[in-house]
């Protein structure tokens, strides 16, 4: 089977079923496939969550406490 977009051929199952190699589904579509192996739906566990804090965030207890301050 070759790519829609591109005429390559197509190796991975996922690829296949998609009818677009990685690359070209993600220029047309914006996003791959192919790299999460967890759904887009399902939650974030809560200690993987905890490792990717941002500079500059603010918890929700913090939030909360400047909202009820005002």
């Amino acid at each position: 089977m070759k790519c829609s977009i591109c005429g390559r051929k197509l190796r991975n199952p996922k690829s296949k079923e998609l009818g677009y190699g990685p690359i070209c589904y993600k220029r047309k579509f914006g996003i791959t496939p192919h790299t999460s192996r967890r759904s887009a739906d399902a939650p974030v566990p809560a200690e993987e969550a905890a490792d990717h804090n941002l500079p500059g965030q603010i918890s929700m207890e913090e939030y909360l406490q400047t909202f009820w301050e005002q």
